[in-house]
């Protein structure tokens, strides 16, 4: 196989880097890796490449690869093959019309790139060759560039050049002799009716007919070609006609070209429309955010007054937490505009939810009222558990969502439900029906959902206030005494980690010391039990060193979390690589507690940009506790895939199972279940688990039914880095 130079065009550096490393291996030699089309065209003018091995979808550029591909064979006379993992119709027939040499789809194996490679180069040649021939031939009839058909004066065929035998598909040979019409086949490419052959026409009317514009020439193995020029008498010096010719060309690229304009206008055109929407739905959630703000200020305005009384008794904080919430169901219809909204309160043992409160707008007809309607807690579980756990609901399925629920909403109808809280539970939620959400309502359901639930903490902070900022202050002081306790306890920590360390060193030095001198002189068998003894307390020293230093990392990376304000950088990461990787990582441990350890992957899961640290950190955690809390012969699975725009990252086991309780207290710090087994020993890590997942912008929950528990990350798709 003779070595080729080849140009990678790539934007993905991990894809390009296994390309080139896969290229060297079959002796090519690699001449660049452009990311963009620009760098391609500079690498192809510098370094002219045998082959260029051109990514699809290139991103970042006004070029795609099939516009940068297009160029570089049609301008440079470079072949090229196509890479790519996925595309989108549109793309696959502009890349089918350019004629590519080749089409890899990633992932692939070094078999098929090395068979494509060599395909591609020898139809290269062979194009070539054939250029070679055609110049000849054109050279030799440099008077006849185009194609030609000559006939006599009864329409057979006498002369057919090389350029009309590739187009009509008869060689000279075949053709000589022939009539015109059978040669020169002319479809209309709209209705596919036969066209009168011009030549003949020409024979006829003794003057130069021009072809249709939608001329279609149909070859001899059925191919069709558009074609355009026209068709004369050929004269002698009498001036009498003695036959006829017919000059023509193959206006396929001058066609392609203009599908290709009226194609990217068609793009430029729905992306003006799909901007267009983006600011309008932009601008629909900027005025809901303005709109939410005054909405707060006001209520908190309202319960700023009432704050400044001096006293409250039990008969003013029922008539206040009414007017309240009432004055924020009046607002929330006003500014969102909604159909229908009401409040249900839960009873102290939060068996029941009942309607105590709603708001009916006079123009949309005569809703029937709720007030009274009572809802059994325990007949919706996943409903209910969503909002004990401070998290709203957006348009839920109607799996979870109660009857009576449903009976408020039609077809065009959107629901939000957010919970409302004191200082210390959920004690009900608010519920708003509306129509005009778009799709892509999760944030205006957030910004609806923060502005209730401000409303109603803002609600009994009015009646305890004196009593809050004398907490607010004693919790000010208490964190900073945790933190310079913390600082304190990690500088002790440290120092004695530190003897111990040198400890550990300074004891393998003796140890070889004494290996190589003094205890040869020993009996064998005291030399042996001796050596064993040393080597098992060296082993319990390095043990107790691991597991102060692990204690002390967890330590600092629990308050260094806490202090964590500004964003992640971000890093594109394919899951596909670097999941199996980490999962790898835990195998040994789980093979030595007979546990079953494997991963699962979408397969239409693309590259996400996060701060791969981070995420590495926070499922390494959740493995470590999968692995300890797991009995033998149990499964621990860990899934990856894309659910409603979001990525979902699963961590399960089998054999464990979670009271409601538990599953709402899991992540508080320093938290510590009653039970001494099971799943008992959470402290620092689920609790540095759920601040890792806030500062990748993200939300992490658990879920224990069945005798199954599992951990669930759901972190935003973002395609590009910012």
């Amino acid at each position: 196989m003779k070595a080729a130079k080849i140009l990678i065009v790539e934007d993905e550096r991990v894809v390009a880097w296994h390309v080139q490393e896969a290229l060297y291996k079959l002796g090519h030699h690699v001449v660049g890796i452009a990311t963009t089309a620009k760098e391609a065209f500079q690498y192809a003018l510098d370094q002219p490449p045998d082959l260029v091995l051109m990514d699809i979808c290139l991103q970042g550029s006004s070029l795609d690869g099939v516009s940068a591909a297009e160029y570089l064979y049609l301008q440079l006379d470079v072949p090229v093959v196509y890479l790519t993992a996925h595309a989108d119709q549109h793309t696959l027939r502009r890349a089918t019309e350019t004629s590519p040499f080749g089409y890899l789809v990633k992932p692939f194996q070094e078999v098929d790139l090395n068979s494509t490679i060599q395909i591609a180069l020898r139809r290269h040649q062979l194009e070539q060759a054939l250029k070679a021939v055609q110049q000849w031939y054109a050279t030799t009839l440099i008077s006849i560039g185009d194609a030609t058909i000559a006939t006599d004066i009864d329409g057979f065929v006498a002369f057919l050049n090389p350029t009309a035998e590739i187009l009509t598909g008869w060689t000279q040979e075949q053709a000589l002799g022939a009539f015109a019409s059978q040669v020169l086949d002319l479809v209309d490419e709209d209705t596919g009716a036969a066209i009168d052959n011009p030549i003949l026409a020409a024979l006829c009317q003794g003057d130069t007919i021009t072809l249709p514009s939608r001329a279609l020439l149909r070859s001899r193995d059925g191919s069709v070609h558009p074609v355009g020029d026209s068709a004369s008498p050929i004269r002698n010096r009498k001036g009498e006609i003695i036959g006829g010719v017919m000059v023509f060309q193959d206006i396929s690229d001058r066609r392609c070209q203009e599908q290709t304009l009226q194609k990217q206008n068609q793009v430029l055109e729905q992306s003006q429309d799909q901007l267009t929407a983006q600011l309008w739905e932009q601008t629909v959630q900027l005025q809901q955010a303005i709109a939410c703000t005054q909405l707060l200020k006001r209520v908190l305005e309202r319960f700023a007054s009432q704050s400044e009384e001096s006293s409250f008794n039990s008969t003013s904080r029922s008539v206040s937490r009414d007017s309240v919430l009432h004055l924020l169901l009046q607002e929330v219809g006003q500014v969102l505009d909604v159909e229908y909204c009401w409040v249900a309160l839960q009873d102290a043992d939060q068996r029941f939810a009942t309607i105590a409160y709603e708001h009916r707008p006079t123009d949309r007809g005569s809703k029937r009222s709720a007030i009274g309607e009572q809802i059994c807690l325990e007949d919706f579980s996943r409903f209910y558990l969503r909002l004990m756990q401070h998290q709203f609901w957006i348009n839920p399925s109607p799996e979870v969502l109660p009857e009576l629920y449903q009976s408020f909403l039609d077809a065009k109808s959107q629901l939000i439900v957010c919970p409302i809280q004191d200082d210390q539970r959920v004690i009900g939620e608010i519920g708003i029906v509306i129509r005009h959400l778009s799709a892509q309502s999760a944030l205006q359901g957030e910004l609806i959902a923060q502005t209730v639930n401000q409303a109603a903490i803002a609600l009994y902070q009015t009646q305890r206030h004196q009593a809050a900022q004398a907490q607010v202050r004693e919790l000010q002081s208490l964190n900073v005494l945790k933190d310079e306790f913390l600082q304190a306890l990690s500088r002790e920590l440290r120092t004695p980690l530190t003897n111990m360390r040198m400890a550990v060193e300074m004891v393998q030095r003796i140890a070889q010391l004494l290996k190589t001198s003094s205890l040869q002189a020993m009996h064998p068998d005291a030399t042996e039990a001796l050596w064993g003894k040393f080597d098992r307390y060296l082993q319990i020293l390095q043990q107790e060193w691991q597991d102060e230093c692990e204690l002390v990392n967890n330590l600092l990376d629990f308050q260094s979390t806490a202090a964590l304000a500004q964003a992640l950088p971000s890093h594109s990461l394919y899951l596909q690589l670097w999941l199996p990787e980490v999962v790898n990582r835990f195998q040994e441990q789980a093979k030595r507690k007979q546990q079953f350890l494997n991963s699962w992957i979408a397969d239409d899961l693309s590259a996400i940009a996060v701060h791969s640290p981070t995420l590495d950190r926070l499922l390494t955690e959740l493995l470590k506790n999968a692995c300890q809390f797991t009995p033998p012969e149990h499964v621990i699975q860990v899934a990856a895939q894309a659910h409603d725009g979001q990525l979902e990252l699963s961590v399960s086991n089998t054999g464990t199972e979670l009271s409601s309780a538990e599953q709402m207290q899991i992540f508080e710090p320093f938290y510590r279940s009653a039970n001494d087994e099971g799943w008992s020993g959470f402290g620092l890590g689920l609790a540095l688990v759920k601040r890792l997942a806030i500062a990748l912008k993200g939300q992490i929950r658990v879920e224990s039914e069945s005798n199954q528990t599992r951990f669930v990350l759901t972190l935003p798709i973002t395609q590009e880095l910012p």
